[in-house]
């Protein structure tokens, strides 16, 4: 007897639930799923930018780092940039450091980032002529997030390399700025 009780409710309440689900092929706007008009690409999460750098004195340093990204979540970007870098060390000849990363950020709170990239280099070898060093920088670090109006940022992050070897373009910690323009 228990058991029929147990049976008789199980398929009621499955018998409701089904009733309540709408079906793709109902031609009522009210009965569509919302989730449909959300799916693939959609422009208004693509956030293009970058960063920018210069130091002068005894070496001069200018850099230019365009990046594209896709809001993956409302919290989670991800993207790729591209890297050019010209030093010029006052008693030395000036090179060009070329490259590109691929990075992800999440936003924890509303102005609180964590950030994490693989980024790769291309530079002269000071010490042998015409040959190019390769080098993977995996970088991760947090930083403060400022709103620029309603679809840009500001991002004010320290970094960590954690392929801090002789051949390393960078000191640790790394301190960067980098922008977000939505489209």
């Amino acid at each position: 007897m228990n058991n029929k009780i147990i049976a008789f409710l199980f398929f009621t309440i499955a018998s409701l639930s089904a009733f309540s689900q709408a079906r793709e092929d109902n031609s009522r706007p009210s009965a569509t799923k919302a989730t449909n008009k959300n799916k693939g690409f959609q422009l208004d999460k693509v956030v293009v930018g970058g960063n920018f750098g210069a130091q002068f004195g005894d070496l001069t340093l200018i850099e230019i780092s365009p990046t594209a990204g896709y809001k993956l979540t409302k919290n989670l970007l991800a993207g790729v940039g591209a890297r050019y870098i010209y030093v010029k060390p006052r008693l030395s000849t000036s090179t060009n450091i070329l490259g590109g990363a691929a990075f992800a950020q999440y936003l924890l709170f509303e102005q609180f980032v964590a950030h994490a990239e693989l980024e790769y280099l291309s530079f002269e070898n000071p010490n042998i002529r015409d040959e190019r060093i390769d080098f993977f920088s995996p970088l991760i670090g947090a930083g403060y997030r400022a709103s620029i109006g309603r679809r840009s940022f500001a991002n004010f992050l320290i970094l960590f390399n954690l392929n801090d070897d002789i051949n390393s373009p960078y000191t640790n910690p790394i301190i960067r700025v980098n922008f977000g323009f939505g489209l």
